[in-house]
C-alpha cells in the first residue's frame, strides 16, 4: 500500500496509522473506518487490489485499537 493511495478512504486510514497523540488516535481510527465504510457502501465497485488494502488497513486499525487499550 503506497502513501499516495488513489482511495479516498486512505487519507483518514493514514492519519491514524501515523498518529502520535494518543489522546487524539481513538478519534482517527474510527474517522478511518467511517470512511472504509462509507466506501464498502459505495455504489461504486471495489477492485481485487483495493479490496486487499481495505483489508490490511482494517487488520492495522484493530491493531492500533488494541495496542492503545493495553495501554489504558
Amino acid at each position: 500500500m503506497s502513501r499516495d493511495s488513489p482511495y479516498l478512504w486512505f487519507p483518514a486510514y493514514v492519519a491514524a496509522a501515523f498518529e502520535t497523540d494518543f489522546s487524539r488516535l481513538y478519534g482517527r481510527i474510527d474517522e478511518a473506518l467511517k470512511a472504509i465504510d462509507k466506501r464498502l457502501d459505495g455504489p461504486t465497485k471495489i477492485d481485487d487490489a483495493e479490496f486487499a488494502d481495505i483489508q490490511y488497513a482494517l487488520r492495522a486499525l484493530q491493531m492500533l485499537s488494541t495496542d492503545e487499550q493495553s495501554k489504558a
